[in-house]
Order: C-alpha cells, then structure tokens, then sequence
C-alpha cells in the first residue's frame, strides 16, 4: 500500500529540512500521529541531497517499526541496522541511512575500535528518555557536525523536569484534539472507579515510591476486574499495573474469572515476552497486564480499553498510558475508518482505578511544554508560552454511572448534573441562600446577604462617575463583590433589582478606597 504523509508530516518535515544546525528541536506530536513516517521522510529527503541520517530508537518494538518503513521509504540497499546480533542482520557504517538501538549503540561506543557513524542528521525517537549521561554523551558528540531533531509525544521527564539539558527549541507538530477531529485518533470515554488510599506514601523523583504504592493498589485488584467485567468485558485491553507483584496478581484474578489474560514485566526473558506480545496482538490474549513495558512504542491497533490500576504524579506517563488505546481501527485495506457511523468505528475506553484523569486531565486536554519545566500552571494557549497542565481539565466524576467528563456540568451518559459548590449565610430575615458557583467569605451577621449586597454594589456604580465623567462599569461592582466576599457573584444577579447602599456598605467602600490610596502611596514611596 502507497505510504500518503498528512499535511501536518509533511509541513514538519519541510520545517526539520530548513531549520538552524544550531537548533536542538524537540519535535511535539502526540502518540499516533506518525512520528515514525515524519522520521523516515526526514531520512529520505536527506538522502535525496545527499547526506546520510541515523534514527535512535529506544527499544526493539519501535526500531523493529522504525526499520521497515525506512527500507520501504529509502530503499532496503541503503539502510543499515545497529542492534544487538540477529540472524542476518549486518551494520555497515558507511550506509547512508542508519536505524540505531540505543543500548547497542552506548555498549559499542565503549569499544576503542567502534566508529560512529559519520551522519549530517541525527533523530532521537522518544527523546524524553534521552537523559542518561551515556546518551547525551553520544548526543553532544554529534552536536557540532549534524543537525539533531528529538520527537515524543510528552517533552518532559518522568519525573516532570523539562529537556532543556540539551534541546533549544520546543515545535508543537499537531494536538490529540485536531488528530480526533480529523479521525486520526480514536476518541476515548473515561470511567472512574474506586482508587486506593495513598496517605503516607512518599514521592520520589517525581513519582510515588514503588513498594508502598504497590502494596496501596493490591488491595483493589479485586474491584478492577469487577469493574473491568461490567464495562469493558468484550474489549481488547492493556492494564498498567505499579510492579511485578500488582501485575501478576491482577493477571490471576483476571485468569481466575475466565478471562485470558497475561502479565509482561522485566522478570521475564526476551523471548517469553517476545511471545506474550505476539499473542496478544493476535488477540490470542484479551487483557495484558504490564508494568511500564507498554507506555510508549507499543502499536496495537486493535487495543480499545486502557485500564489504568497505576497511581502516578507523572504527566508524562499519564498521556504515554492513554495514548496506547487512541489508534484508529482500519478496515480490510488498512485505511483508517473515520466515519462515526462506521460499525467498526473505534472509541476507547479508559478506566482510571488510579485517579490520574482527575488529577492530570484527559488526553485531548491542549498542553504546553518548557524546556526548563516539564509541568507548569494552567493557561491561555496563545498568552501562556510556557504551560505543560491541561488547559480546561477540570474533570469531573459522575455519581452515578462513574463516567469522567468536562468542558459541561451534566454527565453525557445518563444525564447526572454537577452540583454548583453551595454555602449556606446568615441573612437579615433568618433564611439561607447560595453564594453562587464558587465557595465565598461569610459577611458580617449584622449585614446585609451576599445578594443584596451584590445589588447595593451595583446601585453605587450605576450613580457614580469618573474624574472624566464616566459611570462607573458593572465590573466595578463584581470586582469589589469579589474583594469582600472572595468569590464571583452568580451572573443572573445582574437581572435582580438594584438597591441602595445602607450606610455599612457605604463606609466599607469609602474604606477600600482609602486602601487602595494608601497601598498607591506606599508604592510610590519606595520607587
């Protein structure tokens, strides 16, 4: 089948082709938008004029990935392969294009005899791994003499440290929400379960300690596999579990219901997980049990449930563990079905026993990353250069059915509205009445309620002028509302009646005006 690039590969690629041979870029794009093909065009236009290219690969999966589409795209003559020792697989380094194992090539580099292959550009796949001193050694060694691209979906550390070390520049290729609308990616539907108790457990680099996280989670594996029965029992699932132990206990009790399942871990030999991996994408194995072997680099279309029994503070991993479950489903042709109305039309289920969606936001969230911080505050896409949190991710939980949802107060799947956060205030008559949306300071007991307090405000601005003339606005009114009480007055206030200011009012704004004079003088004083 014809390899077709998209427009946004092939406007990154012409980027990557036209860049500073000083500029480090980290190229942005998220799991399932191609980064493979991106690379392997890079290396065939670099072949084209003339120069060679070296592609660095973290593991066997992505370099088995990465190796076949660059013999298909650059020609099989011209591609050499550096790895550990397989049958019928020789490296030469004078070949123009060079797919590269990164542990092989950090044991060759030891070797007085290894000779580096002499390439004009360098491409680090999964460049947010590229942080042990070994391979930075081996990335400066090329800094001087070739171009140098990195490409991950997550530019950021584990343990949430920006990549500045070494990159200069951050290129955001495309996002999770355009590859959905475009039926690039699978959209996901996430449902929230019971999480464990996490009291007491340490962070360390990052991330909760391991032995005590595992021991938290254990405890729920029995809930995770009855959840896992009631929603997802038909689908093709990968669940993340915290260790070797949670992973096999869950693989148990999932085998122990009826279900074929299997656990993949670094306990195992190449070849036992060789054939585990092979079983399972031939769908011989519906669950796979892992422990962090299949967070990136693990192409399995037919994967529509992420289970996620793994509590983490990593937004990195958070993002690589959705990912694994957004590809698209294709049809007999291998094209990708993108018509929703498609009965082989793929959503994703994402079924968070671990409480990451909550705290870190959804996949199709838009996020912006720094190099110096892997992570930063909430912000405006266009204003907030340097934000790697999910801008709108306040997620919320539906009571009923469980289902995660934001961007709306009522629950897309049956209906269940969020409840407006309420506190109760003394009022003049003795009654009660909300504050609004948010939660709010109590006034006085001898003033007037928040309401009509709010309405008083609004009187005062509506009869009040500027030095040049002007009224004052409504906004006068919800900042000074905002000022006392901490909180924003609910919008249909605006529609009530005004009301004169009784003299407390009165004194408290003459108040905050001789505040805020007294704040400007003192400013004024120490400039």
């Amino acid at each position: 089948m014809k390899l077709e690039a998209r427009q946004y590969q092939i406007d990154d690629v012409n980027y990557a082709m036209h860049h500073g041979k000083d500029d480090k870029v980290i190229h942005c794009s998220p799991t399932g938008s191609g980064k493979t093909v991106i690379q392997c065009q890079i290396a065939k236009r670099e072949l084209e004029r003339g120069d060679s290219t070296a592609i660095l690969t973290p593991r066997n999966e992505i370099l088995d990935q990465t190796l076949g589409l660059a013999r298909q795209l650059c020609g099989a003559g011209n591609v050499s392969v550096l790895r550990a020792r397989r049958q019928g697989e020789t490296w030469n380094p004078v070949n123009p294009v060079h797919v590269v194992s990164w542990p092989t090539l950090i044991s060759r580099a030891k070797r007085s005899d290894f000779w580096f292959p002499k390439v004009q550009r360098l491409l680090v796949d999964e460049c947010h791994l590229a942080v042990a001193p070994k391979i930075l050694e081996i990335l400066r060694h090329y800094a001087p003499r070739a171009r140098i691209d990195g490409y991950t979906a997550t530019p950021a550390r584990l343990t949430g440290r920006g990549l500045g070390y070494f990159f200069t520049q951050i290129k955001h290729v495309t996002t999770v929400r355009q590859l959905i609308k475009d039926g690039w990616l699978a959209p996901v539907e996430y449902y929230g379960a019971s999480v464990p108790d996490l009291t007491g457990i340490r962070v360390r680099k990052g991330d909760y300690e391991t032995k005590k996280l595992s021991a938290a989670c254990v405890e729920l594996v029995g809930d995770a596999v009855d959840n896992w029965l009631r929603l997802a029992s038909d689908r093709h699932t990968i669940t993340f579990a915290v260790d070797i132990a949670h992973a096999e206990a869950l693989a148990a009790r999932f085998r122990a219901v009826g279900v074929r399942a299997a656990a993949l871990h670094t306990g195992m030999d190449q070849t036992e997980r060789d054939k585990v991996v092979a079983a399972f994408k031939a769908q011989r194995i519906q669950v796979l049990v892992n422990v962090t072997i299949a967070s990136y680099g693990f192409d399995a279309p037919t994967v529509n449930c992420i289970q996620s029994c793994r509590p983490t503070k990593s937004i990195v991993l958070h993002l690589q563990m959705i990912g694994r479950g957004m590809r698209p489903a294709k049809d007999e042709h291998g094209n990708v079905i993108k018509d929703r109305e498609h009965p082989d039309f793929k959503r994703c289920l994402m079924l968070d026993h671990a409480g990451n969606t909550q705290a870190l936001g959804m996949a199709d969230d838009l996020f912006r990353w720094r190099l110096d911080e892997g992570r930063q505050a909430a912000g405006n896409w266009s204003r907030h250069e340097a934000s790697g949190e999910a801008e709108e991710s306040k997620v919320h939980k539906c009571k009923d059915c469980g289902h995660l949802f934001q961007r709306s107060r009522v629950c897309p799947m049956c209906g269940w509205k969020v409840p407006f956060a309420k506190r109760d205030v003394d009022v003049k008559e003795g009654d009660l009445v909300p504050i609004g949306r948010n939660e709010g300071k109590a006034l006085p007991a001898d003033w007037v309620s928040h309401e009509v307090f709010y309405a008083m405000l609004r009187h005062y601005a509506a009869n009040k002028t500027t030095k040049n003339g002007r009224p004052y606005s409504n906004m006068w009114a919800v900042h000074k509302f905002e000022e006392k009480c901490e909180c924003r007055p609910p919008h249909e206030w605006n529609n009530h009646a005004m009301v004169p200011p009784d003299e407390r009012v009165k004194n408290w704004i003459l108040g905050s005006k001789i505040r805020f004079l007294k704040g400007r003088q003192k400013a004024e004083s120490r400039s």
